[in-house]
């Protein structure tokens, strides 16, 4: 390295070094001098590097405690708001004021755990920062019932291999978990012991039980993931259920214990999309959810999307999954980076994102064929129905598309080579019978009317609806997607919003693991327990292991 490459210090200190040393280089030094040279520069030119880096560091730092400020301020006056409103939870509305409390308290819960999925990705912050924002951590009552578990210490002695022993202490503490309908304080303790023959000290090593730092074990922190994501019950009402149990726990803490568990949860959830892309069919949808923007009190429409591989009605021997994505907005961006390592046949609607990645005349060369929905197709008819009973057109194709139904129902479970030729015996016909009706009757109509309308909409996705008649492993609808979406919908009534983006993504993966279990006949609170206490210790090349499919579920 030329001396003028590192000549930029702005450090008197180190100029007048560097010149000391220039002249050195210059007069005839032995090799050791040169050497000594060759490493003081290096020393120099490390520390401008680590000046660069400090100030990159420094502008990071003052970026998130601008974040943090911003989130903490925020809080503090919906805190405000929910004092006020809880001071009028009395009088005459009172519906709604408890309404706006209920609002108020989960935009207070999501911010929390906006803040720290911010903290968790802060990984130059120091110990100090990070505990100024965590609760102070409280002692569990007396009145819990606790269990003692003794790690032992290791029969031999690693200096000299002696194998007496005298106890000199015990390293203890203690973590909450949960057993179904009771809680309990596991207390954990490690004897200290010396060798006799050389005084070395032995101890078992630290288990991984529970949060790390924290005081949840992964029973108790399983079941809140679940009572959150899967029964749609928020963290401040679980803090209220633990209070009448007799055990505080700050909601702060809380959602600490949820961020820790989502950033574990991440690995499998990735590991089951993985897997799902790589099946030959896949169902996709996707759904509105509110998510509070940056600011006020605002909300804006993000997405979650869901893809669901579920090959029983073909009677394939390959598990049941599906994952779920979340977006700020709908864009085709979306689908086709979800998608890219996909290949073959996607159900979907008729949504227009999706039509730029299927096979096509304008697009040959892609890899993915679509399959569209009759389920869609039917609901536009049966809508007309609903506003004009007498609808003929409309009540003779349900009758048509419910003898196609009435034929799936008898051939689900089926190989798929039977299903394709009892559909080739039987359904072939009807479709064609329908759509030769359509082209017949649709001149006919009010071009803008609901009827010429669903008929559009049939005709204009007639090769995608066909699709299904020429492959048994291919589905008539797209119901599994819309089953995997139901979770979503009953969520929202009951969280409203999440809390962020950060927020949206880590809930998408936990319904990734949960819907996953439940869809493999898992207990989802004990599949997570299960994946919680391991994954820490697994290899990255064993994660597949701990795939629902791959595991028997510690239910105890």
């Amino acid at each position: 390295m030329k001396l003028e490459n590192i000549n930029h210090s702005n450090n008197k200190e180190d100029g007048e070094f560097l010149g000391l040393l220039e002249h050195l280089e210059k007069s005839e030094s032995s090799e050791e001098v040169i050497n000594a040279i060759k490493i003081a520069r290096a020393m120099v030119s490390e520390k401008c590097e680590l000046k660069s880096r400090s100030e990159i560091l420094e502008k990071e730092k003052a970026e998130w405690e601008r974040e943090r400020k911003r989130l903490t301020d925020e809080n503090s006056t919906l805190k405000e708001q929910l004092k006020i409103l809880r001071s009028k939870q009395f009088g005459k509305s009172s519906e709604k004021t408890r309404k706006k409390i209920e609002e108020l308290e989960q935009k207070i819960e999501e911010n929390e755990i906006e803040l720290e999925l911010k903290l968790n990705k802060q990984s130059k912050t120091s110990t100090e920062e990070k505990n100024e924002n965590k609760a102070r951590r409280q002692k569990f009552s007396e009145d819990i019932e606790r269990e003692e578990i003794i790690i032992e210490a290791p029969s031999k002695c690693p200096s000299c291999g002696g194998e007496e022993f005298r106890k000199i202490g015990d390293d203890t503490w203690e973590i909450l978990d949960i057993i179904p309908a009771r809680y309990i304080v596991k207390k954990y303790v490690r004897p200290r012991c010396t060798c006799k023959n050389c005084e070395t000290m032995v101890q078992a090593e630290v288990p991984t039980v529970g949060v790390e730092k924290g005081k949840a074990g992964f029973g108790l922190l399983a079941n809140i993931l679940v009572q959150k994501y899967d029964d749609h019950l928020p963290l401040y009402r679980q803090c209220e259920i633990l209070e009448r149990s007799g055990i505080e726990i700050a909601r702060s803490t809380m959602v600490g214990w949820v961020a820790y568990g989502a950033r574990w949860i991440e690995i499998i959830a990735d590991e089951i999309r993985k897997v799902i892309f790589t099946r030959s069919e896949i169902h996709g949808d996707d759904t509105p959810i509110k998510v509070l923007e940056r600011g006020l009190g605002k909300t804006k429409i993000g997405r979650i999307w869901v893809y669901a591989s579920d090959g029983r009605p073909h009677s394939s021997e390959k598990p049941p999954a599906v994952c779920y994505f979340y977006s700020p907005d709908r864009k085709g961006e979306r689908p086709r980076s979800h998608l890219v390592n996909f290949k073959g046949t996607l159900h979907a609607d008729a949504y227009a994102g999706y039509k730029n990645l299927y096979k096509s005349e304008k697009y040959p060369d892609n890899e993915i064929t679509e399959a569209a929905c009759w389920a869609h197709t039917r609901r536009k008819f049966y809508e007309i129905t609903l506003a004009n009973p007498e609808a003929n057109i409309a009540n003779q194709v349900l009758e048509i598309i419910g003898k196609l139904y009435k034929i799936e129902e008898e051939i689900k479970g089926l190989n798929p080579e039977k299903r394709r030729e009892r559909r080739k015996e039987d359904s072939e016909d009807l479709v064609e019978e329908l759509f030769k009706g359509f082209k017949k009757v649709l001149p006919k109509l009010a071009q803008k009317g609901s009827t010429a309308l669903a008929i559009k909409y049939a005709m204009n996705n007639e090769l995608a609806l066909k699709r299904f008649l020429a492959d048994g492993k291919i589905e008539i609808d797209n119901n599994a997607a819309e089953r995997a979406l139901r979770a979503i919908a009953i969520g929202r009534k009951n969280w409203l919003f999440a809390g962020s983006d950060n927020g949206g993504m880590a809930a998408a993966n936990i319904y990734t693991i949960i819907e996953t279990a439940k869809i493999n006949g898992l207990n989802p609170e004990a599949y997570l327990k299960k994946i919680l206490s391991e994954i820490q210790d697994y290899n990255s090349q064993k994660i597949a292991d701990l795939l629902p499919w791959n595991i028997i579920p510690d239910t105890s």
